[in-house]
């Protein structure tokens, strides 16, 4: 529910910002990499308890359309994107890997810092749903977690920026969870997963 409520306040003032610039309309492909972490919360397995996750970083990729809808400073990017996002935390005896494929819909609020005829620099920021394609896997040596059901859908926020030269565009984004990736939590385990993440991408507008 607080969720839901940040989007609406979010979109509200977006469309408020926006509805006093000019509209234009790009629209393009994009693809890239991504580096993810699968970051674990403490919890407790047959009396015995497993902190201090290590996190390595495992790459994936995401592929898909974006559109940017604005003025000269101020505009909507929606996106939509296959993506393909790894992650891994080790506790001890404790190993979880996670394999997820989904489709994610980012929609960004974006400004250009700097606007010039071949060239532009922006900076974005936004919430992204992802949707599980039915791939989505969190493998765990213990056996009780991996009864555990991840969710068909989870929220996260990105926050970055990027570079527009002639009709090329690039982006750096960090993105975090801020739902957790699986039914959790049995009471006795009390143990979440949730992802964080650096994204560099490379684009083309055609419009």
């Amino acid at each position: 529910m607080k969720i839901s409520i940040l989007i609406v306040v979010f979109l509200a003032l977006g469309h408020s910002t926006y509805s006093q610039v000019p509209k234009t309309l790009d629209f393009g492909f994009k693809g890239g990499i991504n580096s993810s972490q699968l970051i674990t919360s403490d919890g407790t397995i047959s009396s015995v308890k497993y902190t201090n996750f290590t996190t390595p970083a495992k790459s994936g990729f995401n592929l898909g359309l974006f559109a940017r809808l604005g003025g000269k400073r101020v505009y909507f990017q929606p996106e939509l994107l296959y993506c393909l996002k790894n992650g891994e935390s080790v506790s001890g005896s404790l190993i979880q890997s996670l394999k997820s494929t989904s489709i994610q819909i980012p929609i960004l609020l974006g400004y250009k810092l700097i606007n010039l005829k071949f060239v532009s620099l922006r900076a974005v920021a936004g919430p992204a749903l992802s949707y599980s394609l039915g791939e989505n896997k969190l493998f765990s040596s213990m056996t009780q977690l991996n009864l555990i059901p991840m969710k068909n859908s989870n929220w996260a926020c990105q926050l970055g920026g990027g570079i527009d030269i002639l009709m090329f565009t690039f982006d750096l984004r960090y993105e975090w969870g801020i739902s957790p990736l699986s039914g959790l939590s049995t009471p006795d385990i009390g143990m979440s997963n949730k992802l964080k993440l650096w994204t560099f991408s490379m684009g083309i507008k055609f419009i």
